[in-house]
């Protein structure tokens, strides 16, 4: 029988339509050695004051995405929404760089401090937008590693704080911890690093920190950063975010890319209630498919969920 009308079948049979707060059950897909599986959870919420998401109709179970795991949680109650292979750990490229910039704003030596780049900051991989010799501040260095995920700018950041390379690493995995991200693990700044792991959950719950601080948020909700160096150079940083300027009310987001993590995207996106969630997919097949498939994520969550 065809997963999505065999849980179809097994939702009316609970007859679970009418929840007084909450529509049951939420749907949750999955990988296993039987092939594609289905979950059906219960959701409990502690604090009766938040205003509670709920499903507009059951019968809609959610969408088919590229993504190998994703997830998407109502940023407010924490509650998620529906999700695919969400505790599955994988390789999370860029996205990396949210931690890196929460643990840098816990050390930050100064916006305006001036920083020469140096040839220990440059590392392959991406477009590298300021040049060794440069001179340029603190600020400059933080929008361009998030805006433009730029390699050399984060770890020109983390270097500016005077800690060493395994000292801030190792406040990265001990930020995971005090987080509670129990399946997200560090081993690099900036996300090239294949060892760099996380899972859709984690990445929820991390991207919600970081995007709830005022300073990332300025950051990665810009599609655009301009700047001149104190050396002398213009500089134009471009967003790596495709979705801004979409159909979508995007508030936030993240790429990142690497061959082991394939196509990553987390966002925070509002709906004309004022309301966020937050999407994530990782493992999509292609660039532009990481996009088409938040996009159809979040696009299918808000028309299926309202807050009242």
């Amino acid at each position: 029988m065809n997963l999505w009308i065999l849980v179809s079948t097994i939702i009316f049979s609970w007859g679970l339509n009418s929840h007084a707060i909450y529509q049951l059950p939420l749907v949750s897909i999955f990988n296993s050695e039987q092939g594609t599986m289905a979950n059906l959870e219960k959701v409990v919420v502690a604090d009766e004051k938040k205003i509670v998401p709920h499903k507009i109709d059951n019968k809609s179970l959610g969408v088919k995405i590229q993504a190998v795991s994703a997830a998407s949680m109502d940023k407010d109650t924490g509650i998620i929404l529906w999700q695919k292979n969400a505790t599955e750990q994988r390789s999370i490229a860029s996205i990396t760089k949210l931690m890196t910039t929460l643990v840098f704003l816990e050390h930050n030596p100064g916006w305006e401090n001036e920083v020469t780049m140096e040839e220990t900051d440059e590392v392959s991989g991406g477009t590298n937008r300021i040049l060794r010799g440069e001179i340029v501040t603190v600020r400059d260095l933080f929008y361009t590693a998030l805006i433009a995920s730029d390699n050399n700018a984060t770890e020109a950041l983390a270097r500016s704080t005077g800690l060493s390379k395994e000292e801030f690493i190792k406040k990265m995995n001990s930020k995971a911890r005090d987080l509670s991200l129990n399946n997200t693990s560090f081993k690099g700044l900036t996300g090239l690093q294949d060892d760099n792991k996380s899972t859709a959950l984690d990445i929820l719950s991390l991207a919600k920190v970081a995007f709830a601080n005022q300073h990332i948020s300025d950051a990665v909700s810009r599609s655009a950063y301009n700047f001149q160096a104190k050396s002398g150079q213009n500089h134009e940083i471009k967003t790596t975010n495709k979705l801004f300027n979409s159909f979508l009310d995007i508030k936030a987001g993240k790429t990142g890319f690497t061959n082991a993590a394939g196509y990553c995207l987390v966002a925070e996106v509002g709906n004309k209630d004022g309301h966020d969630i937050i999407s994530v997919v990782l493992g999509s097949d292609t660039h532009d498919g990481r996009f088409q498939d938040l996009k159809i994520l979040s696009a299918w969550v808000l028309n299926n969920f309202i807050w009242s």
